[in-house]
């Protein structure tokens, strides 16, 4: 690592001893002070922040909880809360949508004569529900319901097999297997 602190003396001061050890002193605080601007300057932006500078961020959003998350899932929460605006259209909420939950893990119906907003959200973004109905509340308009809901029948998604397929498979119904179920039947 260079000494920038000698950089900055001439020549015939840099050889006295005393001044060889104020720069083993100062070089090491300037090279503390350029890393500290360093992470000042990264910790500006979201997309190049630090964890510090990302739990700085939250802090300052309230968003409670994020220091159990991972450095990377944090900075996708953040963003998401940060880009959040009122929606203009319809097509932007599901902008806005896909980046917080990703696409394909809801489904939106917007009924404009009945002012009604119904979202349903896949099981792996579950947790994301109450800040969706708290979050909605506060940027869509104020006359507009919104319910939203989880996708707990998940059979549209099995459909295309068989009881006997997935006995084969070894699935079970919670800890229960298919065979086991089949007397129950009718």
């Amino acid at each position: 690592m260079e000494n920038r602190y000698m950089n900055y003396l001439p020549d015939t001061v840099s050889e006295l001893q005393e001044f060889q050890r104020l720069s083993e002193i100062e070089g090491m605080v300037l090279e503390e002070t350029a890393a500290a601007k360093e992470e000042l300057i990264d910790n500006q932006w979201i997309l190049t922040a630090r964890r510090s500078g990302l739990l700085r961020l939250a802090k300052i959003m309230g968003f409670l909880g994020a220091e159990i998350l991972e450095t990377e899932a944090m900075r996708k929460e953040i963003l998401y809360r940060w880009n959040s605006r009122s929606p203009y259209t319809y097509f932007h909420l599901q902008d806005w949508l896909d980046g917080c939950l990703g696409a394909g893990n809801y489904l939106s119906d917007l009924q404009k004569e009945q002012y009604f907003l119904h979202l349903v959200l896949e099981l792996n973004v579950k947790e994301k529900k109450d800040f969706l109905e708290k979050h909605l509340r506060k940027i869509i308009p104020a006359n507009l319901v919104l319910e939203v809901d989880l996708n707990t029948n998940t059979y549209g998604k099995l459909n295309v097999m068989t009881h006997g397929q997935m006995n084969q498979l070894g699935w079970t119904h919670g800890q229960i297997l298919l065979e086991d179920l089949t007397p129950y039947r009718k």
